[in-house]
């Protein structure tokens, strides 16, 4: 009888001791991930956006670069990737210790007049960053002009030159004097429409006949 409390007492602590273990691994498992989780999220990506303005059927506009920076020295993988057809970021996987760059292209070949957005996605680690990506592409300037040349008239007594435009093949509705001179640039034209265009000639006494007609779709 004088042993039994020895006894529950060395019961009780071998009953204890595997739970003791238990929570000293856990803890240390805890704090293993919480270190591989700050390996990724420590880091920036500058700019924190980036927008592309071109015009339609035109160039498609310079590339822009991502800087990718973090304070930890150790190397780790950079992964990248974007969700639009006209987007390319590269490389699509790296290594970096402090800082990263990454180049930004969009490709506007095909492309109607009109905003696009996508996102590029940045992993590093165990980290992600989304950088948004808008591109605008404007409608080309329309061609509202004419510009119309002709062969000087050698009569001495000659004034200047008329231009003559219209809607409709050998009628014209508008008359413009533009002096003795030898092209002009009719302007004020509208999409959509077909013009036709001829010169003539006129001094003192009168005007010529009307020269050869020319015409131009404005579009």
């Amino acid at each position: 009888m004088k042993h039994k409390p020895t006894n529950e007492a060395w019961f009780m602590a071998y009953a204890h001791l595997p739970t003791r273990r238990f929570w000293q691994v856990l803890a240390v498992t805890v704090l293993m991930g919480f270190g591989q989780a700050a390996e990724g999220l420590a880091f920036t990506v500058g700019p924190t956006a980036l927008t592309f303005n071109a015009v339609q059927d035109g160039t498609s506009p310079s590339n822009q670069t991502l800087s990718v920076f973090r304070k930890r020295t150790n190397q780790i993988t950079v992964t990248t990737s974007d969700n639009a057809s006209w987007l390319t970021v590269s490389p699509a996987t790296t290594s970096m210790t402090t800082k990263a760059t990454l180049a930004v292209a969009v490709d506007t070949t095909g492309l109607a007049a009109g905003t696009y957005n996508a996102t590029i996605t940045v992993k590093v680690g165990k980290g992600t960053k989304i950088v948004p990506v808008t591109m605008t592409l404007s409608s080309p300037p329309s061609a509202t002009t004419a510009t119309l040349a002709w062969n000087a008239v050698t009569d001495p007594s000659l004034s200047g030159y008329n231009v003559k435009v219209g809607t409709a093949s050998g009628l014209y509705s508008r008359t413009i004097t533009v002096g003795n001179v030898t092209s002009y640039t009719v302007d004020s034209l509208t999409n959509g429409t077909t013009y036709y265009f001829t010169v003539t000639a006129y001094n003192s006494a009168g005007e010529s006949q009307p020269s050869n007609e020319v015409s131009k779709s404005i579009y």
